[in-house]
């Protein structure tokens, strides 16, 4: 009952503070990716377009806005089981809370090391590899140009979704 009523005091603060953002506010991935530093674990509505979902467990999907550069991945949670395969090429509506992995520059060498490592061996893997240290390098400039000693991975841990036309 207190978390209940600790989200209601949170709810009804922000809508009060004009320099905040409203959790009610409702986006789409391209405007919820511009400003998501500052809705890290706050309760979000960003609608997108389903580009994958997990064929395995279904508990995951991504998903694009207008940029189909820019997705963000959602992961099944609250009344969700899980994402259906015919979801894809819909556009959906989450609510949800979004939260942020932070990749260390220590992590980014490390994984950098062994996406070498597998490039030696040329298991055939090689165009993969190319992909990831391009998105190594990507990674790196955008720390770089941040002045940042991380790079932010942002998904969001879904409550409901509904398909919209």
């Amino acid at each position: 009952m207190a978390i209940i009523a600790l989200s209601v005091a949170c709810q009804t603060q922000s809508k009060k503070d004009s320099n905040s953002t409203a959790t009610d506010e409702k986006m789409v991935v391209d405007q919820l990716l511009a400003k998501a530093e500052t809705l890290v674990d706050k309760e979000i509505t960003v609608t997108g377009h389903v580009t994958h979902t997990c064929k395995h467990s279904g508990k995951r999907c991504f998903i694009v806005g207008k940029d189909a550069d820019l997705s963000i991945r959602v992961e099944a949670g609250g009344d969700i089981e899980r994402f259906d395969r015919e979801l894809i090429g819909n556009t959906i509506s989450v609510k949800g809370i979004l939260k942020e992995r932070r990749l260390t520059e220590e992590y980014i060498s490390q994984w950098e090391e062994e996406v070498k490592q597998k490039e030696i061996t040329e298991d055939g893997s090689a165009e993969s590899c190319a992909t990831e240290l391009s998105n190594i390098s990507n990674m790196r400039k955008w720390m770089k140009d941040n002045n940042k000693n991380y790079y932010s991975v942002y998904f969001i841990n879904a409550l409901s979704y509904e398909v919209v036309e």
